[in-house]
């Protein structure tokens, strides 16, 4: 027998050359019992091996880690037990503590301090050389091996005489090894191209830093033997240090802090109390039959999985910050429990859904709720502190997100090693100009062997990255669960792990995520004096309002996909928009459920079951199986699965681009519906719309959270468009339009807004008697600390006031003196920019009257010179270069004006007749290429009426691009399409509103127009 025990997994970043996966199928293929992964300082690559041995019979993962140490070779450990463990993820947390990211090294009175634990005798250690070896021996004794490896390089026998010298000074046995760094030879080429992207060289100049043979694989025990034939005793070394390895990483389980919980109560009858407390409160009226029966049956599988304290958890959390007056709102999964929805996690009630809890939580399926929290993104921080704040930094920590190489980036990384030289050129044009950038390669036929190398590379980590909300708590010391390393982001710290790691583990996490819109809404609410749950529901206007597509700056229907799908669904109700959300996905669009789902909405087409069941399933989504519930509650119904099951198909479902045949996966399905009278036919129909599931898209509970915050933020728009405005743009950035679209979407819609005022705006955007001041914080480039003495020097009487008590910056005094920012002291833009550069000319340069004083008249109180106010259009956009908005206007009405353009307004184009011939012009605000819209690309401009949706099929995008991509305004051409009250121009031409020519070009900055 023989073990291998040095093995590096590619998160040993820019080093190993192979997924953890396929070292251990390898291991299995050619006969091994025991491998052991000891990525360089951590433990990254455990959980996914963890996975993918489970289900092989007999094979034994050791969990290891091979540590950095200071001024000696690496030092590798092996845990025994769970003790040992514990030992090496508190060993790997003090090796990163304090050090730069991705940086780790631990010192021998850091190793002897922290082994002084009697669990130290958990872990075995392997020395790669004598260094610091005699230390090494007092501390672990007879647990200490010196690693031997034979690499056919010309160096065997130097290493093998070093090895027996010290094998004979100190009596450590020796352990033969491989030292692998990938599984098969084939993966060599890959190593050596990590050694150059890891050290900035090239295969042709890296010279000794690469590998000098093939030979760092994985070996089969006869490959060892032969390799090891004068030493047996080091095989059976590393087969004596594999049987003393029990631990295996499903020993590890959370327990969530409790201490909190009630004298007298355990975490179950705590979260009972709680639950039964809550559904009084949200059933004032009694708790209806049909909900009592499912909160028992939630309660029952609770208890039976062991998920109380982690329910309790979240609770805590929502708790904390109503009180704090923080809005939040659970979505995903977890808005289809009846718990999560009367503990206040969730505002969705299931029940009235009639949504399925196996969607969330199920026996067969064996894995931890998983349940996403939004917080207003502007005060999440103030949750996160109080996570840290309660459970200590030693037991709480963020999740940490695997960034992974992309296609583009990777290629451009490769062929740098190839000596393609690159430059500062990005990943998309370095692809581009590949052919010519190639010949700088002395590599022939270079672009088939970097693209040999990238199929290789797929999915390779590259870095950890903070995940987007994700905490693990723990009862016990986080660090005896998996080590924790300093992040990026000053006073985060996260786990070795991801969020995909935990669930192979069985391990829970809680996801404090942020929402922009909850920031705007809670101060839109504040400012109307409503609570969230106290707006009207169903309120016809707002659907009229939402089927106008009037939603701009609304939450998830103001894109202009979605507002294109609000014209032509035309919603009536909660449910048409819980679908609108949902249908405006990947998923629904390649699975072609949108336009038979249309159809039938207006009674175009008839729905058709073949039976009750398919009927009561599908009824609501119009006979289009427009959910994955859906399809869940079918073969639970039809197909005589389980809840649990149901849940693995759907599973499966979203797996069907990588694994295979759709016959294959739901066959038990299918046979299920063909024995229960559905047609043929009909089946297949369901299984071709089942397609887009493998796509992105919404399951119903998270769509159906969503639309409560989309109806809340349309209507506090429709009945209070001044606050909500006012919320949005003190949330900024956030959702899909720029201040400027906001501020003249509120002016069209009747609000008065007025331009920043030194004496009058405050560090935000305020309300002034229904009307709108623009806030300090829309100056670009200026800073907080700047805003704040600005407001503290207040009131100014003059400019020449302003600028004796407030140091900002030349620069930005210019930009704010052409936007208009002085009119509050009788100047004009030009009044305002010359007394600036008169004050910014140093009074003892003037003294000396070295040269004439251009200021010399306009500096002295009282002057005479005075200019004129610069053209509207030109004042419109210094307001845009200053603000990136205008109080003004919209620079179309100028635009009109001054330039032979097409006076059509958009709000009259949209009155036409379908297929009318058009021409229009307006400024361009976004520019999409879906992948899912078959090369078709999208646009959509704006006047002071309205937006304008703008379709470019293939051959019109090719012909007009470098005008659609360089220029802000823009002429269209083209023909009106009409769906509903849906519309957009399908474009013929397009043309620059301000040719190369035009005096007016050079005062226009196109970046103050694109964002």
């Amino acid at each position: 027998m023989y073990a291998e025990l040095l093995c590096k997994t590619n998160f040993s970043f820019l080093e190993g050359a192979s997924h953890s996966e396929e070292l251990v199928k390898r291991a299995h293929e050619i006969g091994l019992q025991s491998l052991a992964l000891t990525d360089r300082n951590g433990v990254y690559g455990l959980p996914k091996a963890y996975w993918y041995a489970k289900d092989i019979p007999g094979f034994h993962l050791i969990t290891g880690a091979e540590i950095t140490m200071h001024d000696s070779s690496p030092l590798t450990l092996l845990a025994r037990d769970r003790g040992g463990y514990a030992m090496l993820c508190r060993l790997l947390t003090q090796a990163h503590a304090d050090k730069p990211k991705g940086e780790a090294v631990l010192r021998l009175n850091e190793l002897q301090e922290t082994l002084r634990d009697s669990r130290s005798r958990g872990l075995y250690a392997i020395a790669r050389d004598g260094s610091q070896i005699q230390d090494y021996s007092e501390i672990f004794e007879d647990r200490l091996s010196l690693a031997l490896s034979r690499q056919l390089d010309g160096r065997d026998d130097e290493r093998l005489l070093r090895a027996l010298k010290i094998h004979r000074e100190t009596g450590v046995p020796l352990l033969a090894s491989n030292d692998v760094l990938f599984h098969e030879k084939k993966r060599s080429p890959v190593q050596d191209v990590l050694t150059c992207i890891k050290n900035g060289k090239t295969l042709v100049n890296a010279g000794f830093e690469l590998k000098s043979n093939h030979e760092r694989y994985l070996k089969s025990e006869l490959e060892m033997r032969r390799l090891f034939h004068d030493l047996p005793q080091a095989i059976e070394r590393s087969v004596e240090l594999a049987q003393g390895c029990t631990f295996s990483l499903s020993e590890l389980k959370y327990r969530y802090p409790s201490e909190w919980i009630p004298a007298g109560f355990s975490a179950q009858t705590y979260l009972i109390d709680l639950v039964w407390r809550g559904a009084k409160s949200r059933f004032p009226n009694g708790v209806p039959e049909k909900a009592r029966k499912q909160i028992e049956h939630e309660l029952s599988l609770i208890e039976r999985l062991g998920y109380a304290d982690y329910f309790l958890t979240i609770e805590d959390i929502v708790s904390f910050a109503r009180q704090r007056k923080i809005l939040c709102q659970g979505r995903g999964s977890a808005a289809n429990s009846i718990v999560c929805f009367v503990l206040g996690i969730t505002a969705v009630n299931p029940i009235q859904m009639n949504f399925l809890f196996e969607r969330f939580i199920s026996l067969e399926r064996k894995e931890p709720p998983d349940i996403d929290v939004d917080f207003e993104h502007e005060r999440r921080e103030e949750v996160i502190q109080y996570i840290y704040g309660k459970y200590g930094r030693d037991r709480a920590a963020m999740v940490s997100a695997v960034v992974t190489y992309q296609d583009r980036s990777l290629f451009r990384e490769v062929a740098k090693t190839f000596g393609v030289e690159v430059g500062t050129l990005s990943s998309r044009e370095t692809q581009a100009r590949f052919e010519e950038l190639s010949r700088s390669s002395p590599v022939p036929e270079v672009r088939e062997k970097i693209e040999a190398i990238t199929d290789e590379m797929e999915r390779f980590p590259r870095h950890l990255s903070i995940h987007s909300g994700g905490f693990t708590l723990s009862a016990d010391p986080i660090i005896e669960i998996v080590p924790v390393e300093p992040a990026r982001m000053e006073g985060r710290t996260i786990i070795q792990w991801d969020k995909n790691d935990l669930d192979y583990l069985g391990l829970l996490k809680v996801d404090v995520l942020a929402l922009g819109m909850l920031s705007a809404l809670n101060r839109t609410l504040l400012a109307v004096g409503k609570e969230l749950y106290e707006l009207p529901p169903e309120d016809p206007e707002t659907y009229k309002m939402i089927s106008r597509a009037d939603t701009v700056g609304t939450f998830q229907v103001e894109s202009r996909a979605q507002m294109n799908m609000s014209g032509r669904l035309r919603p009536e109700n909660f449910y048409d928009l819980v679908i609108q959300i949902a249908i405006v996905r990947p998923g629904p669009i390649v699975g072609k459920m949108v336009h038979p789902y249309l159809k039938r909405k207006h009674g175009l087409e008839k729905a058709v079951y073949p039976n009750e069941i398919l009927e009561r399933i599908l009824g609501k989504t119009l006979g289009v199986p427009l959910f994955q519930e859906q399809i869940m509650k079918i073969a639970i119904e039809l197909g005589g699965f389980s809840p649990g099951e149901a849940d693995l198909l759907r599973r499966a479902i979203g797996a069907w681009r990588s694994s295979g045949s759709i016959r294959e996966v739901g066959m038990k399905l299918f046979d299920a519906l063909l024995k229960n009278g559905v047609p043929e036919d009909y089946a297949q129909m369901i299984f071709e719309q089942m397609k887009g599931f493998a796509h992105y898209g919404f399951p119903e509970s998270h769509a159906a959270s969503f639309a409560l915050l989309a109806y809340a933020s349309c209507y506090l728009k429709r009945y209070h468009h001044a606050e909500f405005t006012y919320g949005l743009l003190n949330s900024l950035p956030m959702g899909f339009y720029a201040a400027h679209t906001l501020i003249d979407d509120a002016k069209s819609h009747g609000v008065t807004v007025h331009p920043c005022d030194p004496n009058l705006s405050s560090y935000e955007t305020t309300l002034e008697n229904g009307a709108l001041r623009l806030g300090l914080k829309l100056i670009q480039g200026i800073s907080e600390n700047e805003i704040k003495t600005l407001i503290a020097g207040r009131p100014y009487h003059s400019l020449a006031d302003f600028l004796s008590r407030n140091p900002i910056r030349a620069d930005i005094l210019e930009r704010l003196a052409m936007g208009n920012f002085f009119a509050a002291f009788g100047l004009n833009e030009r009044d305002a920019l010359w007394r600036i550069l008169a004050d910014a000319i140093p009074k003892t340069v003037r003294a000396e009257k070295t040269q004439l004083d251009l200021f010399q008249v306009s500096a002295n109180p009282g002057d005479s010179v005075r200019f004129h106010s610069l053209p509207t259009f030109d004042g419109i956009t210094n307001d845009y270069a200053a603000y990136h908005a205008s109080a003004r206007g919209h620079p179309m009405v100028e635009l009109r004006r001054i330039k032979k353009i097409p006076q059509t307004r958009i709000q009259e184009i949209k009155r036409l007749a379908h297929n009318t011939p058009i021409s229009v012009s307006g400024l361009l605000l976004v520019r999409q290429r879906p992948p899912t819209a078959g090369g078709v690309t999208f646009g959509a401009i704006e006047d002071e009426t309205g937006i304008l949706d703008l379709t470019l099929f293939q051959d019109v995008y090719a012909k007009y691009k470098p005008i659609f991509l360089t220029n802000c305004f823009l002429i269209i051409r083209g023909t009106l399409q009409k769906d509903g009250d849906a519309v957009n121009v399908l474009v013929r031409s397009i043309a620059p509103v301000f040719s190369e020519r035009d005096p007016e070009t050079l005062s226009i900055s196109v970046s103050q127009y694109f964002w």
